[in-house]
């Protein structure tokens, strides 16, 4: 129990976010034992393993308390935004379902940071839609991600994510669906590992948009035909194509690392934020473990690995 909340503060912290009692709670419940999981945490801070501060729990400087909040505010506002622009995408053809992905998606936003939509498609359509998105963004939105970054498309038959790690399930069980909430308990269904770093938790939107317009439908018959597929392939074809030379001074194993592109699947995440996100945070489980180690509890853990 000790262990599965500290690796909870842990990996927020390698974000300097801290928790409050009743996200710990949620990250971190088994078999809705809140009661067992407030007296590890409880027993964490007098142990002085953990630090609380005005409803915080956080390890190393208490400054970054003042960052979240911020940050939460500023997703506030940002959220009108990303539902403006969510209700743009979900009526464009073969668009099947929209989460939110990234920061904005755990509920904070850097003045910098972009908005992520992690968006499913039909199957077969999947490179018809994201240039559509593309080609939007180029010229009405003058080619900024500020609002509108596209880096993650799937189709609906496609739905499990091979990478099994505590940074994929919590970019996984924390996408915020704003279109089609189905699509994110399938997702969820299909990916069933993220429970064992997240046991009960999902997100829920009361906000999220269910209905579709008719002239979607009408759009998507006119390319619902051999000259659709031949049309699909083609986009396949070229945009893998200049992907492949917009990136081309990348080594062939950090470009594998780095992109998914595939006819049913385009995700592009940079792999060194993702492994200075692994590194930091086996840093702090190395540190953390052999100060846990020493100490004693009322309550289990039955081992002090946090590996």
């Amino acid at each position: 129990m000790h262990n599965d909340i500290l690796k909870t503060i842990l990996y927020f912290d390698v974000f300097s976010y801290p928790l409050k009692e009743e996200e710990v709670v949620s990250y971190s419940r088994r078999n809705r034992n809140d009661a067992l999981i407030l007296q590890a945490l409880n027993e964490l801070k007098k142990q002085g393993v953990v630090k609380y501060q005005d409803g915080y729990y956080f390890v190393g400087d208490p400054s970054k308390i003042e960052r979240r909040k911020q940050g939460n505010m500023l997703a506030k506002k940002r959220m009108r935004s990303a539902m403006f622009y969510s209700r743009i995408i979900s009526r464009f053809p073969y668009v099947r379902g929209i989460m939110l992905s990234g920061s904005i998606s755990k509920g904070y936003m850097g003045e910098k940071d972009d908005i992520d939509y992690f968006i499913v498609t039909q199957p077969g359509r999947l490179w018809i839609t994201r240039t559509f998105l593309t080609v939007f963004k180029k010229i009405f939105l003058r080619n900024s991600y500020r609002n509108f970054c596209i880096n993650f498309f799937v189709d609906s038959e496609n739905l499990e994510i091979k990478e099994k790690s505590r940074y994929s399930a919590t970019e996984i069980i924390f996408l915020l669906p704003v279109f089609k909430s189905d699509l994110y308990y399938r997702l969820i269904k299909q990916n069933f590992w993220v429970k064992k770093f997240y046991p009960e938790f999902e997100q829920k939107n009361n906000d999220c948009i269910e209905n579709e317009i008719l002239v979607k439908r009408w759009i998507e018959k006119l390319l619902n035909n051999r000259f659709g597929d031949k049309f699909e392939n083609f986009l396949f074809e070229k945009s893998v194509e200049f992907i492949q030379k917009k990136f081309a001074k990348m080594d062939n194993q950090s470009f594998e690392n780095s992109f998914r592109l595939k006819r049913n699947e385009l995700r592009y995440f940079p792999e060194k934020i993702q492994m200075q996100i692994s590194d930091d945070y086996s840093s702090k489980l190395k540190k953390y473990e052999k100060k846990l180690s020493t100490l004693i509890f009322s309550t289990e853990p039955l081992n002090y690995s946090l590996r």
